[in-house]
């Protein structure tokens, strides 16, 4: 309980920093199939949501559509919106999900509830009341404008300052969302997962979960072992 405190505590103290909108976004795009269906669109549940999206203001498309050519190259200008659907054995839940190009959830509705029994009336009724609770966060984009992905500067985490033959240094290959940090034997040791903070990951082991923080050019990693706050130095190469 404690590591998952910890956690929290310092991915919301740090990606407070930049946090973004459902205002910053123009464009959402809505998946042809939500997670929980076995079937595209079915129930109508994705025409639904793009229909509710568009009254909201958003300019929305599924996925297998041509977006606007202004927004070529710029996946991170778009919101990509996803219905998920909570247990509940004596009524239908559903809440909309909004996150962003780094799966960083930005913003979700309240739950939709409905206690109809057959799916086919329960999925769009618990669906619309979700997006009542959107309609009433008053969306209205704001004019933020993004530069091609090609003319932004791709940032690399720094590396630590001790030379690569550091007996104990790691070293980072690219997985999704995020680096494998490895020996030299070569040994996965752990798996670092990106935020919305390029000094700040969350990490995961076999053995621990904790957090990766940038401090005074180096990497520090916090975790809780035996219920006791430990911090250690990584030495690793990006």
């Amino acid at each position: 309980m404690k590591k998952n405190i910890l956690i929290l505590f310092l991915f919301a103290s740090l990606s407070a920093l930049a946090q973004r909108s459902l205002n910053d976004y123009k464009y959402a795009i809505v998946p042809i199939k939500f997670d929980f269906l076995s079937e595209p669109n079915e129930y109508r549940l994705n025409t639904i949501t793009k229909f509710n999206l568009t009254k909201m203001g958003f300019e929305a498309f599924y996925s297998n559509e041509d977006l606007p050519l202004e927004t070529a190259g710029e996946r991170c200008s778009r919101v990509f919106v996803n219905v998920e659907k909570i247990s509940s054995l004596l009524s239908t839940k559903l809440v909309v999900v909004f996150r962003d190009c780094n799966n960083v959830e930005i913003n979700r509705s309240d739950v939709g509830v409905s206690k109809t029994k057959e799916y086919k009336i329960a999925y769009p009724e618990a669906l619309n009341d979700a997006f009542k609770s959107l309609f009433t966060f008053g969306y209205n984009y704001n004019g933020t404008v993004y530069k091609p992905e090609s003319a932004k500067k791709v940032e690399t985490p720094k590396s630590s300052v001790e030379p690569e033959d550091t007996p104990n240094m790691l070293f980072a290959q690219p997985i999704p969302n995020g680096y494998q940090l490895v020996d030299k034997t070569p040994k996965v040791v752990f798996k670092i997962f990106k935020t919305s903070h390029p000094d700040y990951f969350t990490v995961q082991s076999d053995t621990i979960n904790g957090a990766l923080i940038r401090k005074n050019n180096e990497w520090v990693l916090e975790y809780y072992k035996d219920d006791k706050p430990v911090s250690e130095k990584l030495l690793i190469k990006f």
